[in-house]
């Protein structure tokens, strides 16, 4: 759907800033950390991973490493 078929974009997207203040500003229901708005878990999720790294398994490192030996550019792990 195209929302300017129903609503000015801009009013739109103000409207829906509005929600996610409303949200955000939500006491969180006990046991939980608040409400969450589409996209944070990814963020979330980017946020560490920019930190920490990108966590791979076993069988895919040893796949790197064994293509970066084939090819001959280095592969390290942090």
């Amino acid at each position: 759907m195209e929302i300017d078929g129903f609503i000015d974009k801009d009013e739109f997207k103000k409207q829906i800033d509005e929600w996610i203040k409303v949200f955000r500003n939500t006491k969180p229901a006990p046991g939980t950390h608040g409400p969450l708005i589409p996209g944070d878990p990814k963020r979330k999720d980017e946020a560490i991973r920019s930190k920490e790294g990108i966590p791979l398994i076993n069988p895919v490192v040893d796949d790197l490493l064994d293509i970066s030996r084939k090819i001959g550019i280095l592969f390290e792990m942090n």
